[in-house]
């Protein structure tokens, strides 16, 4: 028996719901935005809540800004935003 699955939520960033493979796709803890603000402010971060997923067209946009920066860009995991194959773990 062959299959196949994908997730469907918000981006991170633009809010804009899309589908792609829940164990490849580029994601960032949802309270990362407070942890840094408190690294900054010299603070302990407490920890990282669950990961939301990045939809690919803010992906280009935030590494367009990585390179600006001086970083390399982010590259996703084959498959990202395609259906996974099989049944989900």
């Amino acid at each position: 028996m062959t299959g196949a699955y994908f997730a469907a939520a918000p981006c991170a960033f633009c809010n804009i719901v899309f589908g792609f493979n829940p164990e490849r796709v580029p994601s960032i803890p949802l309270n990362a935005w407070r942890i840094a603000e408190i690294i900054t402010e010299g603070g302990e971060p407490p920890e990282p809540l669950p990961n939301v997923p990045i939809c690919f067209d803010c992906l280009v946009k935030i590494n367009r800004l990585r390179m600006e920066e001086g970083f390399d860009p982010i590259t996703p995991l084959e498959g990202a935003y395609e259906p996974a194959e099989g049944f989900p773990p």
